[in-house]
């Protein structure tokens, strides 16, 4: 779903009070136990859209951290005017690229990692794009800390063949996989994820662990 453009949206988001800036992000490596005023496991979701998921696990686990990535302003709109105050204190967002990772967290700082339904690129030439390419996979297991997940989901098989294969040359060990599985994640599940089951689309699932 293509989102209309909003000229305000960016700064409308950065102004937020949950919202942590990019150019403070950069400053926040190895702390971000004290931006959530709590040293819980961090649990960090990349291309978050308008963050249904993470909403709801935050809600559902205030003993974890959530901090969610996306790189354009409109979905986090939406995610904004749904959230009510008292505003959840283990939730924050950030308006910025995925490939800065490594620049806003410390090496083994975060516990979990989510990464659902990317952009396939599927033109081999876009293959450097793609959230699951072999040098973001090399950011995962840098910030990644000993025995910490990485969660991956799609409804692409080949994107998904693809992109086991990157993680398994990467080194993450792959603990647990399935196809179209029952759901995980205390059955919570995302928006696209929604759609594509209501469609019939089968959902790839596969869960990777960085080695201790």
């Amino acid at each position: 779903m293509r989102l209309r453009r909003i000229p305000q949206a960016r700064s409308l988001v950065n102004e937020h009070a949950l919202a942590i800036t990019e150019q403070e992000a950069y400053k926040l490596p190895g702390c971000w136990p004290q931006v959530f005023g709590a040293n819980k496991p961090l649990h960090v979701e990349l291309g978050m859209g308008q963050g249904h998921f993470l909403e709801a696990m935050a809600l559902a686990h205030p003993e974890h951290n959530y901090l969610g990535l996306e790189r354009r302003a409109e979905p986090l709109l939406w995610l904004l005017k749904r959230l009510k105050q008292p505003y959840p204190e283990n939730l924050r967002i950030l308006l910025g690229e995925a490939a800065q990772l490594t620049n806003i967290c410390a090496p083994q700082e975060i516990h979990t990692l989510y990464l659902f339904f990317p952009d396939p690129w599927p033109k081999s030439r876009h293959a450097k794009r793609r959230l699951t390419a072999p040098t973001f996979a090399r950011q995962y297991l840098q910030v990644l800390e000993p025995a910490g997940r990485l969660i991956f989901k799609t409804d692409d098989a080949a994107f998904y063949d693809w992109s086991c294969n990157v993680f398994n040359e990467a080194g993450f060990l792959t603990p647990k996989a399935a196809e179209n599985g029952p759901e995980i994640l205390e059955e919570i599940s995302t928006y696209y994820e929604e759609r594509f089951r209501a469609f019939g689309r089968r959902i790839y699932y596969a869960q990777f662990m960085k080695p201790h």
